[in-house]
């Protein structure tokens, strides 16, 4: 009988995480969408300009998003400590994630370049800047 309870209780849990996933997922997208509309409005663009930036925008947050999930590192449990071999694995992949992160940025640059002044595109990447530093607070 107390297996059963446990059993009932761990699906009960897997089934409420995964129904939070797409909401996790829609908030993120609404977020995207009210970025584009805040960039849009601050940087005075047309309508033309605005969905071009728009789908651009998004197109640079999902390979941003991309990076960020291929370098996800586990944190070790608690009083578990790392090998070297597992630490310079680490610090391998903040090179690689840092030279992929970059590489994006560059890429991006020069197509945000097509449709935004240096000043705008310098805004947004201080922005994200911000919002990073937000998150790991």
């Amino acid at each position: 009988m107390r297996k059963m309870i446990i059993i009932a209780m761990t699906l009960l849990m897997a089934v409420n995480l995964h129904a939070q996933q797409p909401a996790n997922r829609q908030q993120a997208m609404q977020r995207i969408e009210q970025q584009v509309q805040h960039y849009s409005e601050a940087f005075a663009l047309n309508e033309e300009q605005a969905q071009q930036f728009g789908t651009l925008y998004k197109a640079y947050n999902k390979q941003m998003r991309t990076i960020h999930d291929q370098y996800r590192h586990e944190r070790p449990a608690a009083g578990t400590t790392l090998t070297d071999e597992q630490i310079e694995q680490r610090i391998l992949d903040n090179f690689a994630q840092s030279r992929a992160i970059l590489d994006a940025r560059e890429q991006y640059y020069k197509e945000f370049r097509k449709i935004l002044t240096p000043t705008q595109i310098n805004r947004i990447f201080e922005d994200e800047k911000a919002r990073r530093a937000q998150m790991r607070r």
